[in-house]
């Protein structure tokens, strides 16, 4: 093996890094990550897409009904929700769908209006393209369509007002 071996083993290394960069954080605009696009169908059976709140603050919250940490949160969303609306910021809670229904979903929601809009993400894509590890997750986008915080695990009161008010 030649002495000069680790040279081109870090240039080979250096940029495979930068290769799987580009597969991982699609969308980067200098320091801010465009939030992947998709459109879901709603719970009552219309579409909605992200593009549709362009101009908006946009709260996206990825949960389920079988996560208990995603339950113990719903409440917190649903006030910061009807509090944050007048303001310009759209709250979406995404259920990935994964061992639910939508029969199971309506009635875990009950017959009670949120203040949020629940869509069906049925094969997790738009949680993958999101990167979505655990949940609950919450992605903030700005007014420009920009992931600008992630929070992962629940919100507690009040929290979500701090993770936006900056962008209002």
């Amino acid at each position: 093996m030649p002495k000069n071996w680790k040279v081109p083993l870090i240039i080979i290394v250096i940029m495979f890094a930068v290769l799987a960069a580009s597969f991982i954080l699609p969308g980067r605009q200098g320091n801010k990550v465009l939030a992947p696009a998709f459109t879901l169908p709603t719970l009552d059976g219309g579409q909605v897409s992200l593009a549709s709140f362009k101009g908006q603050v946009v709260v996206l919250n990825f949960w389920a009904t079988w996560c208990p940490y995603c339950v113990a949160e719903m409440e917190e969303l649903d006030k910061a929700a009807g509090r944050l609306a007048d303001q310009g910021v759209k709250v979406l809670a995404v259920n990935i769908m994964q061992r639910e229904t939508e029969a199971g979903i309506r009635a875990f929601l009950g017959n009670k209006e949120h203040n949020y809009l629940v869509l069906l993400d049925h094969d997790s894509r738009v949680a993958r393209s999101y990167g979505v590890a655990g949940i609950p997750t919450t992605f903030i986008i700005d007014r420009q369509g920009q992931i600008r915080r992630v929070k992962q695990g629940p919100l507690g009161p009040g929290e979500l007002d701090n993770l936006v008010k900056d962008l209002l």
